[in-house]
């Protein structure tokens, strides 16, 4: 009986083992946003970070000694050239002055007599009456004192400047720096620097470019080394625009050792005096002409171990991964060196979601015009 019942068991599992199989659901397709690539026109540009220095710059320092009677510049206030900015007691250069006009006023008639007697030895000579002897001492009294009274006005010029000195001007307009000297304070030519001025308009840019950059931009500059074919601009916290475009003016002839890029300088129009210098900006220096590429979306790209990649999405809607050599950044936008053609959809919307040959349900996305970010078509306002 017990092995009746055990056959019976085994013929049933045998039977249920040869039925058919159960069905296996089909996969969800997942919903994703594409970009479809199109073919763009690219201006070529490098994005490179500079610093603010000022065109014309200048310390301004004492010639001569004296106490300050005057301070009528104000810090930080603009000044233009030759307006007063210290005066100094100026009772010992008027000394000085005075003592080397007399100077000169005596050594004036010293000289006077001196010539006029030199003049009759040449007389008395020529009719035999002096002698060779005196008529030299007559010449050299006469060269001594033409040459006393050449000092003594080199020395009043020389006095005069020194009371010139003792009104300190602005050589350059620009803006006043900060200053420490107050009234009755001592300066000299040792106490250093007693201000700044700084025109901040134009203002100028120094960066550096790397060794591609530098052969890249020295095959668009003309024989008089001034670069044709390209646009500069000033970004202002990372995108804003300066209003006004700039001109790059210099790029070195030589590659710095240590760093292995060229110093290069641009100058940028700042007549609101809102650059300062010492401020740190990025430049974006693009080629005035346009050539045809392929712009990928940044948010389409991911990065592994072997570099950049997008998720793209066959004909049949399945998802493969493409891995991409990029060049370089345009806005939000990377340019596609290899990787991509004209037509292919890379996906932008639901990365997290989606695996290799996962079906899918796609709805495209374009880049709104007014916003410049991608959004749904349906959703751009014609």
């Amino acid at each position: 009986m017990k092995a009746r019942l055990i056959a019976v068991l085994c013929m049933s599992a045998f039977l249920v083992g040869c039925g058919s199989e159960p069905d296996v659901p089909e996969a969800t397709p997942v919903g994703i946003g594409v970009y479809e690539l199109t073919e763009s026109e690219i201006r070529q540009q490098w994005n490179v970070v500079g610093r603010t220095q000022a065109v014309e710059s200048v310390a301004i320092r004492a010639r001569t000694e004296g106490e300050v009677t005057e301070v009528l510049v104000q810090r930080g206030g603009r000044v233009d050239a030759g307006d007063v900015l210290f005066r100094l007691n100026d009772d010992m250069a008027r000394e000085q002055v005075g003592r080397a006009e007399a100077q000169v006023n005596s050594w004036r008639s010293a000289n006077t007599l001196a010539q006029r007697n030199f003049q009759r030895g040449l007389e008395l000579r020529a009719e035999g009456y002096l002698s060779i002897a005196d008529l030299d001492r007559l010449r050299n009294e006469a060269e001594q004192a033409e040459s006393a009274l050449a000092d003594a006005e080199a020395a009043l010029r020389q006095s005069r400047l020194n009371l010139d000195y003792t009104v300190i001007r602005a050589p350059i307009s620009g803006r006043a720096g900060d200053t420490r000297v107050t009234l009755g304070d001592l300066v000299s030519p040792a106490s250093g620097a007693l201000l700044e001025i700084i025109d901040p308009d134009p203002i100028r840019v120094q960066f550096q470019l790397t060794d591609r950059e530098f052969a890249q931009v020295s095959n668009m500059r003309d024989q008089t080394q001034s670069t044709i074919g390209l646009e500069t601009y000033m970004l202002l916290d990372g995108y804003q625009r300066h209003p006004f475009p700039g001109t790059i003016e210099f790029v070195d002839i030589v590659v710095q050792e240590t760093t292995g890029t060229v110093a290069a300088t641009a100058t940028f129009a700042n007549p609101a005096e809102t650059l300062l210098p010492g401020q740190f900006v990025t430049l974006l220096i693009e080629r005035s002409e346009s050539t045809p590429g392929l712009l990928v979306p940044e948010q389409a790209v991911q990065r592994n171990q072997l570099g950049p990649f997008v998720m793209q999405v066959g004909p049949d809607g399945t998802v493969s991964q493409r891995q991409l050599t990029l060049g370089p950044r345009y806005g939000s936008a990377w340019q596609v060196e290899d990787g991509l053609q004209v037509g292919d959809l890379v996906v932008v919307e639901g990365l997290q979601k989606i695996r290799p040959d996962m079906p899918t349900q796609l709805s495209f996305y374009d880049r709104d015009p007014e916003t410049g970010l991608l959004a749904p078509r349906e959703m751009i306002q014609p």
